[in-house]
């Protein structure tokens, strides 16, 4: 039990920061880059194939130059062209596509602090909801390579299996539903004055939202 109240807390913690950034950054910022991480996502999932064809030519080609094809043997580099092995294979695929992920998610979330003025980016209580979303992303962005890290010799991680981005999307939603259904079961033995806190609480941000909105009007 005391083990469940300390993840909850840590979690309550964690969804706290990503909100106030969310806040700070605004929504401009954190909706454009929910929107990155969300289409880039469809498009790896849709489009991987491509993304790794794409990767194993690049490396072939740079095999080629190295090997003198535009200033020494033509007979030799294309001979080290051909025996050239693949940068991406079958089974390091899924690996290769999150890291894409990866570095498309975080140079979104840093270019939109930088392109996007503040002045274009409210600060309402929505900015507070992408910002504990992207928040999320950042989990499933972190989190495995922490696992490999402090996970005992020879444990099996999922860096050592390959990550699929589908799975790790659907164990990012159940850790959405787990916080909620938790926050749900310390709220609900309260009755009428719970269900006034998440009232008051949802009220908040829906102010919050409007104050965000008028401001950016003025």
């Amino acid at each position: 039990m005391i083990g469940e109240v300390a993840i909850l807390i840590s979690l309550l913690i964690y969804l706290t920061f990503f909100g106030w950034l969310g806040w700070r950054r605004g929504f401009s910022r954190e909706l454009t880059v929910a929107i990155i991480a969300l289409l880039s996502w469809l498009l790896l999932q849709q489009s991987g194939d491509i993304v790794v064809a794409m990767a194993n030519l690049i490396a072939a080609g740079l095999q080629f130059a190295f090997a003198g094809g535009f200033t020494g043997s033509a007979d030799e580099a294309f001979a080290a062209l051909t025996s050239a092995p693949e940068l991406v294979g079958a089974d390091t695929r899924d690996a290769f596509l999150y890291v894409v992920w990866v570095i498309v998610f975080i140079v979104a979330y840093l270019a939109t602090g930088w392109i996007i003025a503040d002045k274009k980016s409210e600060k309402n209580g929505w900015a507070i909801v992408l910002g504990v979303l992207n928040g999320f992303f950042f989990a499933m962005v972190f989190l495995p390579s922490l696992d490999a890290l402090f996970s005992p010799e020879g444990t099996t991680t999922e860096l050592d299996t390959g990550i699929n981005l589908l799975s790790m999307m659907g164990r990012g939603a159940r850790l959405l539903w787990d916080v909620v259904v938790a926050i749900w079961g310390l709220i609900a033995p309260l009755g009428s004055v719970g269900i006034l806190i998440v009232l008051t609480a949802i009220l908040v941000i829906a102010a919050m939202s409007i104050r965000g909105g008028a401001k950016a009007k003025s």
